[in-house]
């Protein structure tokens, strides 16, 4: 009985090993299966901000993401996962992949700047009457500009105020370029009795420190009158 003991010891002391080693394994794999739900929910944590924040905000805190999920993945890549494991794994870093992409993107894009607002350049107020039949450069009327000083400006405008004293012809107001002797695509008419605001057609001038006047004019020699004028800068 003596000699048969050990025969009987050996294979409950190996069938004791294999069960204490396999209830170590199922440990092992529910304590790995624990971490990657931890990790997959504070994936999808978003700050309460970012809808909110700008471009350079959200390439800092994209960035701060991908930071904190490499080495997420490296720990997972070393851990003994069961086949659904790695498949979320997979996932992980495919998004992972498709989120770097987007934080290149927002590097590289450029913002858009606002537009700047628009300039309002006064010429003068009050004048007349005048009754030329052709053009005429008023005194009252003269400034001197600088395409420097806008730059980047898109066009210009002229708008002015004035009628004629009585509705005869057509009465006509333009700027016009003194320095380079050339008038610019400014030109306003009115047959109006009352005074009224006229916009002209958007247009360019010169570059360089130029001297501009007003120019008039009433078709039938009727007179006019000028109340206000100014030039509108666009950019």
């Amino acid at each position: 009985m003596i000699r048969l003991l050990p025969f009987i010891l050996i294979p409950i002391l190996i069938i004791s090993a294999l069960g204490y080693w396999r209830y170590l394994q199922n440990k092992q794999n529910l304590s790995s299966t624990k971490q990657v739900s931890s990790d997959q929910e504070e994936l999808v944590e978003v700050p309460d901000t970012l809808p909110n924040a700008s471009v350079d905000e959200r390439v800092k805190s994209l960035e701060e993401t991908i930071n904190k999920l490499v080495p997420q993945v490296n720990s997972l890549k070393s851990s003994n996962l069961q086949t659904s494991d790695v498949y979320r794994l997979t996932e992980i870093e495919a998004a992972l992949i498709d989120l770097k992409a987007r934080v290149s993107a927002l590097e590289k894009a450029t913002p858009v700047s606002a537009s700047q607002a628009s300039v309002y350049i006064p010429l003068g107020g009050g004048g007349g009457p005048w009754g030329d039949k052709d053009w005429y450069s008023t005194n009252e009327y003269e400034i001197s500009l600088d395409t420097a000083n806008y730059p980047g400006y898109k066009g210009m405008v002229l708008e002015a105020t004035f009628r004629m004293v009585e509705a005869a012809g057509t009465a006509s107001i333009r700027l016009y370029n003194v320095t380079d002797s050339s008038a610019t695509s400014s030109q306003l008419d009115t047959t109006s009795i009352a005074f009224s605001l006229k916009t002209s057609a958007p247009f360019t001038i010169p570059a360089g420190a130029k001297t501009y006047k007003l120019q008039v004019k009433s078709s039938q020699g009727t007179n006019l009158y000028i109340q206000s004028a100014r030039i509108k800068v666009n950019f």
